[in-house]
């Protein structure tokens, strides 16, 4: 009798571990997310080959749920001259594990643009290299200098990395 009522005592203990474990990822997703769509602050500066010049720790991140699952070299060049473009590499290195591709650019809360989309469901492992315009990526393209949040996401809206660009 005791043998069964520690076999479920450790069954139970287990379960439990399992399910805190599952929402505590699920609480750092949605902290990271909640920074994502944060104002920009600083950014990496990189050049045009994307060599790291200078590093914003908060840039480029991947999120909770996609670690290990993609890996992201920081946009470059940042930052950009208006007639230039941006590339962001987005390398996929699990199997099935992104579901689409969107890029916004965030100008505050409630105030969203996509600026790429990518419908293949799921990308394949490897390199997805995602263009962008400084002329998207700015609020207003009649005057676009200034500092822009990025934010990838996967077609369902999970966040997968942000970071801050700038428009010289």
């Amino acid at each position: 009798m005791n043998t069964n009522l520690f076999k479920i005592i450790h069954l139970f203990g287990f379960t439990l571990l399992i399910l805190l474990a599952g929402c505590n990822q699920s609480s750092d997703q949605r902290d990271f997310e909640r920074a994502a769509f944060s104002e920009p602050e600083g950014f990496t500066q990189t050049d045009n080959s994307g060599s790291i010049i200078s590093s914003d720790p908060d840039d480029w991140r991947i999120a909770p749920f996609f670690q290990g699952l993609v890996e992201v070299d920081p946009a470059y060049p940042n930052p950009v001259q208006t007639t230039g473009q941006i590339s962001i590499d987005l390398i996929v290195t699990g199997v099935e594990s992104v579901s689409g591709l969107r890029v916004f650019a965030f100008y505050g809360p409630n105030n969203l643009q996509i600026i790429f989309e990518d419908q293949r469901r799921p990308l394949p492992p490897g390199l997805t290299s995602i263009p962008l315009s400084p002329l998207d990526v700015a609020q207003f393209p009649e005057n676009p200098q200034g500092l822009y949040r990025v934010v990838v996401t996967d077609s369902n809206e999970n966040v997968i990395t942000y970071g801050d660009i700038r428009v010289d």
